[in-house]
């Protein structure tokens, strides 16, 4: 369970895989098909958390270039990717209103992130109804951006100089047990999805949108 290794000020080197815009954006469900780029453990920033001041870092199971293992599920845009959970616990985003979703379908647990994007309310209307039909009695989810004020992602960012973005990463252990994941870019005046050096901001649990209204959250 890799939920131990986000707290603030632990650093990773590490490319997000890149989004997937397909033609058309119908809403289907579909496999998840980008490559888990490796995330590799690489020592403490300058600003951690209390707990870290007080520890050491091989008490969380952390060593040196170490590699987080993971599966990364894709963002679709305009659909809902899925990757089976297991062995390893699964990333994605980044996150801006997405919802994360986990559900069992033939004996398999699988993990989705629902594809909508900001603005294009035709397209988010599609892939979110056509979820919400689908998806099966026992499906549970959560937003994971929502699990944030602007307030604390401020604070996050101003205890860095200087101060830095924060982007939102979910993540879904094999336990099926929910959590945001704020993260930094480390690399100057990169756009996040290049960033091959990032920090950890934080990390917090996330109670699960039961079946019932989770669908009436999709469908208005």
């Amino acid at each position: 369970m890799i939920e131990k290794y986000f707290e603030l000020g632990v650093r990773f080197r590490w490319t997000k895989p890149a989004d997937v815009d397909p033609v058309p954006k119908d809403g289907s469900i579909v496999e998840s098909t980008r490559p888990t780029n490796a995330m590799i453990y690489d020592g403490l920033d300058t600003v951690v958390s209390p707990r870290l001041r007080m520890m050491n870092v091989s008490t969380l199971g952390l060593q040196m270039r170490m590699p987080i293992q993971h599966v990364w599920l894709d963002y679709n845009k305009g659909k809902t990717a899925r990757v089976p959970i297991g062995p390893y616990d699964v990333l994605t985003g980044l996150m801006s209103g997405c919802i994360i979703a986990r559900w069992v379908d033939r004996g398999v647990n699988y993990v989705g992130h629902i594809g909508t994007i900001t603005g294009n309310d035709d397209v988010n209307r599609r892939v979110k109804r056509t979820f919400s039909f689908a998806m099966p009695r026992g499906t549970t989810g959560f937003n994971p951006a929502a699990a944030w004020s602007q307030g604390e992602l401020t604070n996050i960012s101003r205890q860095f100089n200087p101060a830095r973005m924060v982007v939102i990463v979910a993540l879904v252990t094999t336990r099926g047990d929910f959590f945001s994941v704020a993260m930094l870019p480390i690399n100057a005046g990169i756009l996040p999805a290049q960033n091959t050096e990032w920090c950890a901001g934080g990390i917090k649990r996330v109670a699960p949108i039961q079946h019932d209204q989770l669908k009436l959250q999709l469908l208005r």
